[in-house]
């Protein structure tokens, strides 16, 4: 970057700026009686006249300028505007020349000073002005705005200077507009084919483009000008290419060089490529590659990335191995033992894995964690779990039933296996009402569209769109209460929710039955939820067309709920995982465990940032070519304090091709930990174990543990239009009462609910042997969730109240609470009510979420 500013001022065309001090020479007024020989600088100490102070300072500026000192003769400029001596033209003139000469010092700081005003208020700027700006962009990385500015800057000179290309090829690229810089390099070859690292990088565009023609068609031009003939060019050449953030194309360039000995195998070299495979995902070609590069010249640290990812693959044996060989030769570290410990547990060698999490304890940022981890495995319930878990993998092993692997522990299942849902015909009939989505009788996403027999479900008609926002409501801000004035219809109380049993969930019953005082505050039921029309559209479009082969895969969707029309359990929970919740969103909010006594622990602040890859309406993804739905990050912290930790989630469609990725950073110590795809029900951190991973969002994971079946839809009362427990008006220690949540916000409602029952397939590990989903039919979100023990006790009852965002047409459960019916405590999260405002459109890159770029962000 510092050879590109260099460059770029070397190319902006400066005579004006030097015309400017000879002008200054020629105008200059010296006050009578002192010669023109005397010393500028006396004859300024020696003056009291505000007006030659200012001609004198911009003489000294002339000749600053001259020896080109434009930093200095800007100073000079400075000082002889502020004597407030000179007339408005005369001062405007000086400004404007200032101006040059802020692009002459190449200083970014002084540049964006003088001339982003300009440039924002649409004032008519040279190009040289514009480049200036545009560099100075370049440098804070504000790449879309220098591609901006340099587009014009370079549009307004014919045959431009190629530094000012190149700065505008820069910027296309951190842009993401691969493209656009490619024709920005097309021209700068076109005037100047000497210039080899411009083929490297034009030929790096068109691999990441895909367009391996045009690349091969680049390097041979480049080869015949006699520019790759060695090693170090063709290094330079796969360098670029992943720069560019085109890490596959450059290890397959890399490995075929490699192959046909154009490349020498050495030890750095074989690193290097593990490197390019590493970045790419592919899991196999790295472990190749790092063994090759081991032999070559044994490391602690290739050691360790190789044990992550025989761990991630679930090659247990293999990656207690290496990771063993990579503490025997230098790599003790919290993270390396954790990832040991980790390895050991599933091969069910519960002491040596206790003995790893105790050699991790001993480093403080990992302390917590790996102290979290001995307290499970010292109970009996851990090596009882661990062991089954093995004999599973291995009986399926043994048995010759194929592994369908990459899932998390165990294979996925295929859909076939689950149970046909009740009242669902397996082939909607085309004249039938429930033909397509939006067609007569449903919603656009599937919804019965009219009111029940009783009247007591009202019809939906479009939800609460644009125009019904509350008149308090500023976008941007905290959703206001769109019905103030409702108060509830009824109250159901411990005394007599036996007449409403019908229509109360088993959850909610076990929590009257535990609580005297618990309410259930009931209103009118208000059919708010709606989605934009790009949603709308998706559905319709996906009906029929989307398919999940096998539970954990998901193909032909795109953008909308993929099943409208749901056959399966697993097809309706697809469409919660997928709901459209905005393109990119930031959620800053707090979480508590409120334990039995009533005692609030382990409060935190969450800040949770999730660009959506499916379901982004601005920049639709392709599920079937991308396989990614989503990227995060998430942290939690003490209140007043930063982050310890920060987990990295890349969320894929298909399971079965790519699992997740889980990085965890131990921000205290800068180290990015790769986790396996971990799941199921292993506890949350900072939930006391309230909370599994799988719980988290109501549901998360894979379906594979589970016989999925949709038993079909009841008339449910279900917290719905939360809009009070998120506005402010109540304070987080008023909601987080002892026993259950503080019920005087809360509003339920009657509403259709599909729902899924979840049975513990045989052979299979889990907490829950049971569990049932309730639906909302109008937003597919679950709102309800009953977990059941192995012996069928209800035991963890989760509750989304839902809130519709009417300022971007989407719904969320906030908060979201989790209650432990045995041990009468209770987890919340997501409590908006002392937070600030969800955050959509937050600017958001793919490339922001690169485990490089989340450490280099967060670590400290």
């Amino acid at each position: 970057m510092r050879r590109l500013r260099s460059t770029l001022i070397a190319g902006l065309l400066l005579a004006g700026t030097v015309a400017d001090a000879d002008q200054y020479r020629s105008q200059a007024r010296v006050p009578e009686g002192e010669g023109a020989s005397k010393d500028l600088n006396a004859q300024l100490n020696s003056t009291n006249d505000p007006y030659a102070k200012a001609l004198l300072l911009r003489e000294l500026a002339g000749q600053a300028a001259g020896r080109k000192d434009y930093e200095q003769a800007a100073k000079y400029l400075d000082e002889a505007i502020a004597t407030g001596a000179l007339s408005g033209p005369a001062a405007d003139q000086m400004r404007a020349t200032l101006g040059k000469l802020r692009v002459g010092s190449g200083d970014p700081a002084s540049v964006m000073k003088n001339i982003e005003p300009l440039y924002k208020a649409g004032k008519a700027l040279p190009p040289e002005q514009l480049v200036a700006l545009g560099a100075a962009y370049l440098q804070q990385k504000r790449y879309k705005d220098a591609a901006g500015a340099l587009a014009k800057g370079v549009a307004a000179r014919p045959n431009a200077d190629i530094s000012w290309r190149r700065a505008l090829y820069a910027a296309y690229v951190g842009a993401g507009e691969e493209g656009e810089a490619a024709k920005v390099l097309e021209t700068v070859l076109r005037d100047q084919p000497s210039a080899k690292d411009d083929w490297f990088r034009l030929s790096a565009l068109y691999l990441k483009a895909g367009n391996s023609a045009r690349a091969q068609a680049s390097m041979e031009v480049a080869s015949r000008l006699g520019y790759i003939v060695n090693e170090e060019q063709r290094l330079q050449l796969i360098g670029l290419t992943a720069q560019i953030g085109a890490p596959y194309a450059a290890g397959s360039l890399m490995k075929g060089w490699l192959d046909g000995q154009q490349l020498p195998r050495s030890a750095t070299n074989l690193r290097t490529l593990a490197g390019l495979w590493i970045a790419s995902r592919e899991s196999a070609l790295s472990i190749a590659a790092l063994n090759d590069a081991l032999k070559a010249a044994p490391s602690s640290e290739l050691y360790l990335q190789l044990g992550q990812l025989h761990l991630d693959r679930e090659e247990y044996p293999k990656a207690i191995a290496a990771l063993q060989q990579a503490i025997a030769t230098g790599a003790k570290s919290g993270p390396a033992y954790m990832t040991l410990g980790i390895a050991l547990y599933q091969q069910a060698e519960v002491d040596a894995a206790a003995k790893a999490f105790r050699d991790a304890a001993q480093y403080p940022a990992s302390r917590k964690l790996a102290e979290q981890w001995v307290k499970y495995l010292d109970s009996g319930r851990a090596r009882e779990q661990a062991i089954t878990a093995l004999a599973t993998r291995k009986s399926r092993r043994d048995d010759g039933t194929p592994e369908l692997a990459t899932g998390l522990l165990n294979g996925p299942v295929n859909v076939a296996d689950a149970e046909a849902p009740v009242g669902v015909p397996a082939t909607p009939d085309a004249a039938s009402p429930v033909a397509a989505s939006g067609s007569a009788g449903l919603t656009p996403v599937g919804a019965e569209q009219g009111s029940n027999a009783a009247g007591t479900i009202p019809p939906w008609t479009g939800g609460l769109t644009r125009s019904q926002w509350p008149a308090a409501f500023k976008p941007g801000g905290k959703l206001v209460d769109p019905f103030p004035n409702d108060k509830p219809k009824y109250t159901i109380t411990a005394s007599n929710f036996v007449q409403y049993v019908g229509q109360l969930s088993d959850g909610h019953r076990a929590l009257f039955a535990k609580y005297p005082d618990y309410t259930m505050p009931v209103y009118e039921t208000r059919r708010t939820v709606a989605f934009p029309q790009a949603i709308y559209d998706a559905t319709k479009a996906n009906n029929g067309r989307a398919s999940a082969p096998a539970a954990d895969s998901l193909e032909g969707a795109k953008l909308g709920f993929p099943f409208p029309q749901p056959k399966t359990g697993v097809e309706v929970l697809w469409n919660h995982r997928v709901r459209y919740r905005g393109d990119a969103v930031q959620l800053s909010y707090k979480q508590a465990v409120v334990a039995a006594d009533g005692a609030i622990r382990n409060l935190g602040n969450v800040v949770f940032r999730v660009l959506f890859r499916y379901g982004n309406i601005s920049q639709p993804g392709d599920v079937t070519r991308d396989n990614m739905l989503a990227y995060g990050t998430l942290s939690v912290a003490k209140p007043g304090g930063s982050p310890e930790f920060v987990a990295l989630f890349h969320e894929t469609a298909n399971s079965l091709k790519t699992a997740r990725g889980i990085w965890v950073l131990l921000v205290n110590v800068g180290k990015m930990f790769r986790v396996p795809p971990i799941g199921y029900d292993q506890p949350f951190p900072e939930t006391d174990a309230i909370q599994f991973i799988d719980m988290v969002d109501m549901y998360n994971g894979l379906f594979d543990r589970y016989v999925w079946k949709l038993t079909g839809k009841r008339e449910l009362l279900i917290p719905y239009n939360a809009y009070r427990l998120s506005d402010g008006r109540y304070k987080n220690a008023q909601l987080l009462t002892k026993g259950h949540f503080n019920q005087a916000g809360a509003r339920y409602e009657l509403h259709r609910v599909w729902v899924v029952e979840a049975t513990l397939r045989p052979g299979n590990n889990h907490s829950f042997g049971r569990r049932l989903f309730y639906v909302d039919e109008d937003s597919w979100n679950v709102v309800l969730v009953e977990n059941y023990d192995p012996a069928g006790r209800l035991w963890r009852f989760q509750e989304g109240h839902l809130l519709p965002l009417y300022d971007v047409q989407a719904s969320f459960a906030v908060p979201s609470l989790t209650y432990d019916l045995k041990a009468g405590s209770y987890f919340a999260e997501r409590l908006f009510s002392e937070s600030p405002a969800i955050q959509y459109g937050v600017k958001m890159d793919d490339q922001d979420f690169l485990p490089a770029s989340v450490k280099n962000k967060y670590s400290r």
